[in-house]
């Protein structure tokens, strides 16, 4: 039998690992020292990871530069998984319903604290030129609040989510968004009023209908004068529609 006396060493160094490719999230290009300074590693010890992370394929080196950017097999694996959870299957659904209203139509699912965004539709000018990310906020985003709301989250897991990102417009602490969280099951539909990005509106609705069993949420992003009052209700029943066929699809 192997000695097993470097095993914690080795869990060490995959965590840290999994830490520096998550510094990439925002899609930046980043150099050693930038990295070695977000996750507290001496630059040798960063240096050492990132080169293990490049032979892998998981990060590229930017020889100009001397920066690094995810790399080609992150894009293999990602499309190994979006085909695998069916995603692929929801595209035709979301295209329709952003050339419907003009907005655009996203599929998410929760991860820890956020909502990951996993299928969008083309861009289109009601998206604006600031790109929104990968990663939303639970209690700033319409996508966060259904993954919340149909979860049936307890008080305990909303005390424990952070509230420091979003706008002035934003849940600020666990009594609020609670509250705010019966108000999305009553409705059957979450709002995001400018909480996240100012100038921006949100709907999103659950896809699937069971309590605690919904994994995936359908949200409706475009700018304040698209998504106006009077027309909040004909998009949430459009939504609904989706959400219904591309539930079917991700079974």
């Amino acid at each position: 039998m192997e000695p097993t006396s470097s095993a914690p060493g080795q869990l060490q160094s995959v965590t840290r690992a999994l830490s520096v490719l998550g510094c990439f999230r925002n899609g930046e290009d980043l150099g050693v020292s930038e990295i070695a300074r977000r996750l507290d590693l001496p630059v040798s010890t960063t240096h050492r990871l990132l080169a293990a992370l490049v032979e892998a394929g998981f990060l590229d080196k930017v020889d100009v530069s001397s920066r690094y950017r995810l790399g080609t097999a992150l894009a293999e694996y990602g499309q190994i998984a979006y085909r695998q959870h069916r995603i692929h299957l929801a595209e035709p659904h979301l295209e329709e319903l952003a050339a419907i209203t003009g907005a655009k139509a996203s599929v998410a699912t929760r991860h820890g604290n956020d909502a990951v965004l996993l299928g969008t539709s083309s861009w289109r000018e009601a998206d604006g030129h600031e790109l929104q990310g990968l990663r939303l906020p639970l209690h700033a985003s319409a996508l966060g609040k259904v993954l919340l709301a149909w979860a049936q989250a307890g008080e305990g897991e909303l005390a424990r989510l952070p509230y420091d990102s979003g706008t002035a417009r934003s849940i600020s602490g666990p009594a609020e968004l609670g509250a705010e969280l019966a108000r999305t099951r009553e409705r059957g539909y979450a709002f995001n009023d400018e909480e996240l990005v100012s100038g921006f509106r949100t709907i999103g609705v659950p896809i699937g209908d069971e309590p605690g069993q919904v994994r995936f949420a359908l949200g409706l992003r475009g700018p304040v004068e698209l998504m106006i009052d009077e027309r909040v209700p004909f998009f949430v029943d459009l939504a609904k529609v989706t959400a219904r066929k591309i539930a079917d699809v991700l079974r």
